[in-house]
């Protein structure tokens, strides 16, 4: 529990003033960590060794391809470092005899794709190029080209359900070996539906039609196939409700938008208002110790804000002590003005101040003025608060870009690293 604890200490620093000494100390920490586990696992990597105690370097498997090995050589006089390309395993000689015949017995299974078996070939077949794994290259030769391309692919239009028989002929290569070895391959045309059968009728009809009518400026579609009346209309096209589709996106968005930044601005402005309750609260305090009543010292703040609101910009708190001057203007009862301002302002701070006003209101403004100086002290704390955390904040956001170039660092460092691993 005790271990527990110390770490949790150390990984979660103190949001103080040297707290970000501490996350930047816990990031070199890592980086050394990391720079030290991926130097030992480049630099400290040992060629292996044959029974007799020469240096060698594994191949890949046949049909794997080759890889390139950067190594470093050394004489009694210099160092280089170089490439060396190494070729994939091949086969002795007496192997390739058994390898080719293995791979031609397995070759039936392998082009089958879809279908069960030779015997019955409705869908395209995968004549494939090169055995996998072996190294072994694959050309096929075809007795009937009309009804299969040397891709596999059938050509349905040109198969019946009697089925037509092909033979297939591939030829085996492995460097100047070579083996051939012949299938057959009983294809038949895919079962039509009644629906599909209908529809390929009308089709050839349609393309009958065509031919017969080339030399008129238009195609007279036919109204019947099979007895079957038919109707033509032009297809519906649907893109007008893909606008609709993005316009109500666009709506949705704008509103969502607005929305946010609403709620951005409002928070800007209680935050703006937060910061001016010091100085507020400092000028209530000096008017009514100077003898004003509430109502007068109220009116004078906003005559001096407007005074003063071409250089110092719009104030969110005056321009609501604007509103609350209207209203006592108006007639309403004075304590209802300060507690709806309070309410208006939509900070805690705000609203014990309206209710201090209006509270005092009843009871006389005796003792107000020690009442606003303690406000205005502990609203100057609180502002001295803000400010801190405020600035811890803007610290905390810096470490952002920074880890993300620290990121791309290790990206640029790891990444090369690992890959000469691989190789």
């Amino acid at each position: 529990m005790r271990f527990n604890k110390k770490w949790k200490k150390v990984l979660q620093p103190d949001k103080g003033k040297y707290g970000i000494y501490k996350k930047a100390g816990i990031v070199l920490l890592l980086s050394i960590v990391m720079f030290s586990a991926v130097y030992v696992t480049d630099n400290h990597r040992q060629l292996a060794q044959d029974e007799n105690g020469n240096r060698i370097l594994e191949r890949k498997g046949q049909g794997e391809g080759k890889k390139t090995e950067k190594i470093q050589m050394e004489t009694g006089e210099w160092k280089e470092k170089i490439k060396v390309q190494i070729s994939e395993k091949k086969y002795a000689k007496e192997e390739i005899g058994e390898q080719l015949s293995k791979a031609a017995e397995e070759l039936p299974d392998q082009i089958l794709g879809e279908n069960k078996s030779l015997d019955e070939v409705r869908s395209d077949l995968n004549l494939i190029m090169e055995i996998p794994h072996t190294g072994i290259s694959v050309s096929w030769e075809l007795d009937n080209y009309e009804v299969m391309n040397s891709r596999g692919v059938l050509k349905q239009e040109k198969l019946t359900e009697e089925g037509t028989l092909v033979k297939l002929t591939a030829v085996l290569r492995y460097d100047e070996e070579k083996m051939s070895c012949e299938f057959y391959a009983h294809l038949f045309s895919t079962p039509l539906s009644k629906k599909e059968g209908v529809l390929k009728k009308i089709s050839q009809e349609v393309e009958k039609a065509d031919q017969e009518q080339r030399e008129k400026d238009y195609l007279i579609l036919p109204d019947q196939v099979d007895g079957r009346k038919l109707s033509w209309k032009p297809v519906k096209e649907m893109r007008a409700f893909g606008i609709l589709l993005l316009g109500g996106v666009m709506i949705i968005f704008q509103f969502t938008a607005e929305k946010q930044k609403q709620k951005e601005q409002r928070k800007k402005e209680i935050r703006q208002m937060q910061f001016d309750y010091p100085q507020l609260i400092n000028k209530f305090s000096l008017y009514i110790g100077a003898g004003m009543t509430v109502r007068r010292a109220w009116i004078q703040i906003v005559k001096e804000y407007d005074k003063e609101k071409h250089y110092l910009g719009e104030r969110t708190v005056y321009e609501e002590m604007r509103y609350t001057m209207n209203e006592l203007k108006n007639g309403r009862p004075e304590s209802e003005c300060y507690e709806a301002f309070g309410r208006r302002c939509e900070s805690p701070v705000y609203r014990k101040f309206g209710m201090l006003l209006s509270q005092n209101l009843r009871k006389g403004t005796k003792g107000l003025t020690n009442l606003l100086q303690r406000e205005a002290q502990e609203a100057f704390e609180e502002r001295k608060n803000m400010a801190k955390k405020l600035g811890e904040e803007a610290g905390t956001k810096l470490m952002i870009p920074l880890f993300l170039m620290l990121a791309v660092v290790f990206v640029i460092v790891t990444v090369p690293a690992f890959l000469t691993i691989q190789i």
